[in-house]
């Protein structure tokens, strides 16, 4: 009986020329932290393949802690929630066409060392913090932004790039942070200057130094350009 009562609307559907079948596109979606969104259509067809644009979906999501659904018409924005997986579903009538929803966060960070020792010279360098990141599933995951803050600034200071820049002599502890997920670093600096009269600590102190990072990159992306280029000898 329940069969019946799904199929009826289908057929009178088809009847009025209404659509026999719902195409989604992309046809599922894969989220790799909360609070992400992407984008599904819905084209229903009639029998023969033709779109039939005025017949709406009734869009829902089976699970709204791991995706959410907010649709315009056949348009729906798929937003992430939390991990785990999800059905996102369109219904007209009878007719029903779903997509498949997964979602991934950081769930585990790992350092690659046990503790950081800097030295601070006249020309300032940074310690690049070294982590592994995995998601909820145990898998290893890439491209996300390492955020480093030392719990010392006369010792250290850390960035947006995952570095740890040294201030004076001393010991601190760096808080390394992937979308909420932490882990502590002890941090040594040495004070190796020679210039009898260091620089103070200015307030505008990370703007120079993201300065003299890109001004050292660039430097070492024109040399490799030109080592490049070199005739062969």
């Amino acid at each position: 009986m329940r069969a019946a009562r799904f199929a009826l609307p289908a057929l009178l559907l088809a009847a009025c020329g209404g659509p026999v079948a719902v195409e989604l596109e992309p046809v599922s979606l894969r989220f790799g932290g909360r609070g992400q969104s992407g984008l599904l259509h819905a084209t229903p067809r009639a029998k023969g393949g033709k779109p039939v644009p005025d017949a709406r979906c009734a869009w829902s999501s089976s699970d709204p802690a791991v995706a959410t659904v907010t649709a315009r018409g056949n348009d729906a924005t798929i937003s992430s929630v939390g991990p785990g997986s999800a059905t996102i579903a369109c219904t007209i009538g009878g007719l029903l066409a779903s997509a498949p929803v997964q979602v991934r966060v950081v769930a585990r960070i790992a350092l690659e060392q046990a503790a950081a020792s800097i030295e601070l010279r006249d020309e300032r360098q940074p310690f690049a913090v070294k982590v592994k990141v995995f998601d909820d599933q145990a898998a290893p995951v890439t491209g996300r932004m390492v955020l480093t803050r030392c719990d010392d600034e006369e010792v250290c200071r850390g960035d947006t790039r995952g570095q740890l820049w040294p201030v004076g002599a001393g010991a601190a502890n760096a808080t390394v942070d992937v979308e909420g997920i932490k882990a502590t670093l002890p941090v040594t600096v040495k004070d190796l200057r020679v210039d009898s009269k260091p620089r103070l600590v200015k307030k505008d102190y990370m703007e120079e130094l993201e300065r003299e990072a890109r001004l050292r990159e660039a430097r070492e992306a024109r040399e490799a350009e030109a080592a490049a280029t070199a005739p062969a000898k």
